[in-house]
């Protein structure tokens, strides 16, 4: 069965707004950039990380990598053999003549982490720790995953990009996931981006200040603007996420580029949730953690927000009033912030921030819960909400019969990409005209 795509809307920014190439530099600088990468069982796959640096273009920078596992996988038999991996990893790095890489190692016997250390997230505090030792305000740090590829003009695309937008404290770049070959990674991967893309587009839609997508490959941001935040709780998943929504109540956050990041869709169960458990999970047929959500909670959020100033002078009914009685033990909980804040601007920041990403996702699964429709419904009202008829034409398989369980990889990877497309004209959009000031 064939799909015939015809977008338009995604495209049409191609024509309203210039390339980040082509901007006029607002203040013309080469920072220097830190390139901070957590490792942990990666032998496999960082060379080629490595490989995409020392292709760059971009010459001005300094890599870290911080090899890392527990203290006591070194005596647990089913453990060990990643502590050698690990071993294996530092001695590869070590051998490198260029780029030259600092090795932050808490692998070897006895400077494993301890066991209230919590792995990745502990792992790029310490790289955060030392890149704001080595950084001046106005450098950049970024982080990568090393597992993950990029073109030669990936770190200068970056750099232009914090010259030309200098409002913008911190920067998440689009990302795409490259097919293996194998069939069920590959369908895996695929239902895994659509999840990601169609929540993430549902808070363009609403004009959400959190629509963002948290990747750990994919994040760069001023030393100033990690200094000013303080450290990221240390978690074994998630800190990318946290990483972000920090970040925004800040500052604004970029999001365009021409240039994409290439994370590995690999298998893992290194850590509770992500990428890599997300493939694991979806071989087995396990989407529960992973849903397409239907539209209707971001409505209702939406409906909230559009409150915001009136809650400033009065207590009204909240469409999220039962969630928040769920969350806080009471829906009243705009009354210490209109004690605090009597400007109605300040007053819906702190709103915003209090019904921060968290608690948008917090609410989404509620609703879905509550009223759960099937992935295939949600689905189709998606399409019907986002693409109308002079955007795009779908095959009727689509909105009508199709299953997960049974559609074709091709058919997967057109629609990943259909959402790839209208993702980047939301980013593009944003990009030139920024909605809310945060």
């Amino acid at each position: 069965m064939h799909i015939f795509i015809a977008i338009v809307d995604c495209f049409t920014a191609i024509v309203k707004y210039p390339d980040i190439a082509q901007m006029p530099e607002k203040n013309i600088n080469h920072p220097h950039m830190i390139i901070t990468i957590p490792a942990m069982d990666e032998l496999g796959y960082i060379e080629n990380c490595i490989y995409s640096i020392r292709k760059q273009t971009y010459k001005n920078f300094t890599v870290l990598v911080c090899v890392n596992q527990p203290e006591r996988w070194w005596s647990d038999p089913n453990k060990k053999v990643i502590c050698e991996n690990n071993s294996k990893t530092i001695a590869f790095l070590k051998n490198l003549e260029y780029p030259p890489i600092e090795i932050l190692d808490r692998s070897s016997p006895g400077r494993g982490f301890s066991p209230h250390e919590k792995g990745v997230g502990h792992a790029r505090n310490l790289l955060f720790e030392k890149a704001l030792t080595i950084s001046n305000e106005n450098d950049l740090i970024m982080c990568l995953d090393a597992d993950t590829t990029f073109k030669p003009g990936y770190f200068q695309s970056v750099a232009d990009i914090f010259s030309k937008t200098p409002d913008a404290i911190a920067h998440a770049n689009p990302y795409y996931h490259k097919l293996t070959g194998d069939k069920a990674v590959d369908r895996a991967i695929l239902r895994y981006e659509i999840y990601m893309r169609l929540y993430v587009l549902n808070l363009w839609r609403i004009g959400s200040p959190y629509a963002f997508t948290p990747l750990g490959s994919a994040i760069t941001m001023y030393a100033k603007s990690l200094k000013n935040i303080g450290k990221i709780t240390p978690r074994p998943a998630g800190e990318d996420f946290y990483l972000l929504q920090k970040l925004r109540k800040h500052g604004r956050i970029s999001q365009y580029n021409e240039h994409y990041v290439y994370p590995s869709p690999r298998i893992s169960k290194r850590v509770p949730f992500g990428t890599g458990p997300a493939v694991a999970d979806g071989i087995e047929n396990r989407w529960e953690k992973y849903p397409v959500y239907p539209p209707e909670p971001f409505d209702i959020i939406r409906e909230t927000y559009e409150l915001f100033p009136k809650l400033l002078n009065e207590d009204l009914p909240i469409p999220m009033d039962d969630f928040f009685e769920k969350i806080y033990g009471t829906s009243k909980i705009f009354q210490q912030l209109r004690l605090n804040y009597k400007n109605v601007d300040k007053f819906t920041r702190a709103c915003h921030t209090k019904i921060d990403g968290l608690r948008i996702l917090q609410f989404v699964r509620y609703y879905h819960l509550m009223n759960h429709k099937s992935d295939e419904d949600n689905l189709r009202n998606h399409l019907k909400l986002f693409f109308g008829k002079q955007e795009i034409s779908i095959s009727k398989y689509f909105l009508t019969t199709f299953k997960f369980a049974n559609i074709s990889i091709s058919l997967l990877q057109n629609l990943r990409d259909l959402l790839t497309d209208k993702e980047l004209h939301y980013r593009k959009r944003d990009f030139y005209e920024p909605e809310l000031s945060f």
